[in-house]
């Protein structure tokens, strides 16, 4: 049976906040496209990065429908749902409230608002991971429009964006500099792909590694440089002249 619907959590609300209202408007037609059709959209980065996280938690409720409405199926073969037997859990019903039944401690816990305890450093490091991903993404997107051969562009990791992160704008836009550099001194040079500059190629370029190539010299000015013993010269000269 296919759902007519999907939630939509409060927790939601820290990635949706990093995108734009366009960007929000079309991840939502991409979500009920997905809850739809299960079809998985084509969005930008930082789109798809939340689009995914909320992705796993509607794949999660899906699951949990399909089980709820396959053992619904299962009870009405058997003539209805079956009763369910007490279990051995401590507890005992309260006289005075049926409803509410008495922990041996005696706290009293009502089923139909039972005590929900949420793992709040779970969620912590989720929202750190995400945070920190928007930040990556962002950056990423700033350095590749300075990088002159824009290719590979999807073959640049998540990993790899997160060690440019760590690094910093600043630094890597001086790497990507002296690479252009570097390739102006020689011409027949062609610029690396994209991912294999972001990848690993940038480190050569970076502040603590990066050598500046040496200024060639032209033929004229190594023969300036030669050191020549003019006696001695012309004192070979003198002996050819006179055969000797």
């Amino acid at each position: 049976m296919q759902k007519s619907s999907f939630l939509i959590y409060h927790e939601y609300r820290e990635p949706l906040e990093l995108l734009t209202d366009e960007q929000r408007g079309r991840l939502l037609m991409a979500l009920i496209d997905y809850s739809e059709s299960g079809m998985v959209p084509e969005l930008d980065g930082i789109s798809m990065m939340a689009f995914s996280f909320i992705q796993k938690q509607m794949d999660r409720d899906s699951e949990k429908y399909e089980n709820r409405c396959n053992s619904n199926r299962e009870n009405g073969k058997k003539g209805g749902r079956p009763r369910k037997e007490e279990k051995p859990n401590g507890l005992h019903k309260n006289p005075k409230n049926p409803s509410v039944s008495e922990k041996p401690n005696g706290l009293n816990e009502n089923p139909k608002n039972p005590i929900k305890i949420k793992n709040q450093d779970k969620e912590k490091d989720i929202n750190k991971n995400i945070k920190c991903k928007a930040d990556a993404d962002a950056l990423f997107e700033r350095l590749w429009k300075l990088y002159p051969q824009k290719r590979g562009k999807g073959r640049v990791s998540d990993a790899n964006k997160r060690r440019l992160l760590d690094i910093g704008f600043e630094e890597l836009e001086r790497a990507i500099d002296r690479y252009k550099a570097d390739l102006a001194l020689d011409t027949w040079r062609k610029p690396q792909n994209g991912s294999t500059f972001f990848n690993s190629g940038y480190v050569d370029y970076l502040d603590a590694n990066y050598e500046k190539p040496q200024q060639k010299a032209t033929p004229g000015e190594l023969e300036c440089q030669r050191d020549y013993d003019f006696d001695e010269l012309e004192k070979k000269l003198m002996q050819k002249q006179l055969g000797g």
